[in-house]
């Protein structure tokens, strides 16, 4: 049987208490809510690494634009197929990887935020 849930059940969850001072806690609490995420999601992450958090923002951002590449992509091919010049499919080539390095930039700048909080 499958388990959509690979967490432990919240009974079997350990309970961690780490002394910090109140300014600390409130900047984690406000990196935790920046992000999207719980302050022990956020803990966690930090505490056991992992794939970096990207804040939600970032992964709306990064979906929009891979959506958009992906309908460019498909013009591009009926694009061809339509035999248009090869000036109109080259600008459609340059537009593809601005949204690639868009998207890799995000990626970047969000991982290098991670390594800034390490």
């Amino acid at each position: 049987m499958n388990h959509r849930n690979t967490r432990p059940r919240y009974a079997e969850n350990q309970l961690l208490t780490l002394p910090v001072t109140p300014e600390e806690k409130t900047r984690l609490r406000e990196k935790a809510e920046v992000i999207g995420v719980s302050l022990s999601e956020y803990a966690r992450s930090k505490i056991f690494g992992g794939r970096p958090i990207i804040p939600r923002t970032d992964e709306w951002t990064i979906r929009e634009l891979r959506r958009m590449g992906g309908l460019l992509k498909h013009h591009f091919l009926t694009l061809r197929e339509a035999k248009v010049s090869e000036e109109f499919l080259l600008l459609h080539e340059k537009l593809l990887h601005t949204i690639t390095k868009k998207i890799d930039a995000i990626g970047a700048a969000n991982h290098d935020r991670e390594e800034d909080q390490i």
